[in-house]
């Protein structure tokens, strides 16, 4: 059986770092299409109910399966943009789920 992957994205934005933040943006974007994942919504947090902090946004994402998982994340394409998601980000929170 081949479950699908999800990654569930809650992210904080460094607002000093937006242009790092709109390039590994945009080259996840590209990175998603070249394996066939698709993002299933993104959806902007405007109250926290409980919690310490308002994420800027909750993304998820579907990978096809479990190899199209691992082939983006292990991708040198994606570790020379790693640097950008460090800065673009003040806390990242990514969880992964199947299904």
């Amino acid at each position: 059986m081949n479950l699908k992957i999800f990654l569930i994205i809650i992210g904080f934005i460094n607002p000093q770092e937006q242009e790092s933040f709109d390039h590994y943006a945009t080259n996840m974007r590209t990175l998603y299409e070249t394996v066939d994942a698709k993002v299933v919504d993104k959806y902007p947090i405007v109250q926290t109910i409980k919690g310490d902090e308002k994420p800027d946004f909750i993304m998820v994402v579907e990978f096809p399966n479990q190899e199209a998982f691992v082939k983006l994340f292990s991708s040198e394409e994606y570790q020379k943009i790693v640097p950008y998601r460090e800065k673009g980000f003040k806390k990242l929170d990514v969880f992964v789920s199947k299904k």
